[in-house]
């Protein structure tokens, strides 16, 4: 369960960060569109206020007189008189107003009165629009500026040049902001769009993290009760342990062959019984969390108990050899009488189930310093490179096995036995080769230690603790 609301937590985020970021590019785009239409409003009302700004200045009578003949264009203002040539087949009415840019009224056309007449054909306030005007010759060198405002450098858009006059070659350059004002009027459709998503988002988290919220207290309460149901289920079938030793204590001599068999056969049973509740219980904190009581642990025992079988249903047919060798001076460890056992108990039924008829176990255990180093080897049919990295994680069960009755399973018994090492402060780790077999390698510490409890993992590491 932890893993799905651990999906449903990434496709939320990953679903959060896309809506902004569409909303964000979508924006960006809006943006750059308003400032491309501002950008070619502007350049067309320069001209039209500079066309306007000449006329004005120039003032009446002024006489104009086109010899097409020569190519010559004539204005005479009064007593004062420009002729200028036209290039090729340039527009008439431009080489005009060119022309009279060249005997314009220098009073009368300004920089500021040509900022102040577009500012009113395009209905701006002037602290709305801050705006930088240069007018410079031909060679570059300037001759007037004009400035309003203050334009930030990152937000900074130029006009087309436009060329004034034709005998003095004035060139006139504009540099401006696009007014935020404006694309907030006109872009106030696409924020309100991203508020609605940014509610929508913010409602479907709150949903989720209730609905995670009740999905962890069902499992927790389904955890207790089964640890309740469990545990209540223990306290006759110990009843039952103590009343058959006494039974055997006090009547075994007298008991007939038949009865003897029928008392044995009920202990049997009831051990089964014991083992399974036992399962039960080590899988419901996996869902949950493991909680260790340790004691001294004698380990060639614990293994000799396990080698009897026992604890593990071997099928018909399979033949199962299970070596095993303590070299240890102390083969006592701390750890926890009751997790411990299913912790290997799940590696040799693992062994078993993945092998062919002839299984050959081989159980080492080692001192090293601090640690004891157990390992479980196995001639199996291997773990793939692929399954190597998922063998730990809860309800991984390797696609390159096949399946058949007699590996079916839930693919929690390896995780358990991670979470379990890891909660006796240990470590395992798996080397194996397909069609060779697999080696566990499970490092525990020697020495006593107090309680502890561990929420279960599922991520597989290969780090080993230091000698």
């Amino acid at each position: 369960m932890k893993k799905r609301i651990g999906i449903n937590w990434i496709v939320a985020v990953i679903a959060i960060l896309g809506v902004l970021a569409w909303q964000v590019v979508s924006i960006v785009k809006l943006y750059q569109f308003q400032n491309d239409k501002f950008i070619s409003r502007v350049n067309h009302k320069v001209t039209r206020v500079i066309n306007e700004l000449n006329l004005l200045s120039a003032q009446k009578p002024t006489a104009v007189s086109i010899n097409r003949a020569i190519h010559c264009l004539t204005v005479a203002k009064g007593g004062k008189i420009k002729k200028c040539s036209i290039q090729g087949e340039e527009d008439l009415a431009e080489a005009e107003l060119r022309a009279l840019y060249d005997i314009r009224d220098t009073a009368l056309w300004s920089l500021d009165k040509l900022y102040t007449m577009l500012r009113q054909k395009m209905k701006i306030e002037e602290k709305s629009f801050p705006a930088v005007i240069y007018l410079s010759d031909s060679l570059g060198n300037g001759i007037d500026r004009f400035e309003v405002g203050h334009i930030y450098s990152w937000l900074t858009i130029e006009a087309d040049s436009v060329k004034l006059g034709f005998s003095e070659k004035h060139v006139l350059k504009m540099e401006f902001m696009f007014p935020l004002h404006l694309f907030w009027k006109r872009s106030k459709a696409s924020f309100s769009i991203l508020f609605i998503f940014l509610i929508l988002l913010v409602v479907c988290i709150v949903i989720l993290t209730r609905k995670i919220s009740r999905d962890k207290k069902r499992t927790i309460g389904q955890h207790l009760f089964l640890n309740t149901v469990m545990h209540n289920l223990r306290s006759p079938l110990d009843y039952m342990s103590v009343a058959r030793g006494i039974i055997y204590k006090e009547c075994g001599g007298m008991m007939k062959e038949k009865h003897r068999q029928l008392l044995e056969g009920v202990g049997e049973r009831q051990d089964d019984m014991g083992n399974a509740i036992t399962r039960l219980l080590t899988l419901s904190d996996i869902f949950h969390r493991i909680e260790i009581y340790p004691r001294m642990i004698h380990l060639k025992e614990m293994f000799e108990k396990l080698s009897v079988l026992n604890f593990v249903q071997v099928p018909l047919g399979k033949h199962v050899k299970i070596n095993i060798c303590c070299d240890m001076k102390n083969p006592e460890i701390s750890a926890d009488p009751v997790y411990l056992p299913v912790v290997f108990e799940n590696l040799i039924g693992n062994a078993i189930k993945y092998s062919g008829e002839s299984v050959t176990i081989d159980i080492t255990c080692q001192e090293r310093g601090k640690w004891v180093e157990i390992r479980v080897k196995d001639n199996g049919l291997g773990i793939s490179p692929k399954g190597l990295k998922h063998i730990f994680e809860i309800y991984y069960r390797d696609p390159s096995v096949r399946e058949d009755r007699s590996r079916k399973g839930f693919g929690i018994g390896l995780s358990f036995v991670h979470s379990a090492v890891k909660a006796h402060h240990g470590n395992v780790s798996v080397n194996s080769v397909v069609n060779e077999g697999t080696e566990f390698i499970i490092i525990l510490p020697c020495e006593q230690w107090e309680r502890t409890w561990i929420f279960c993992t599922r991520k597989m590491t290969n780090e080993l603790p230091e000698w």
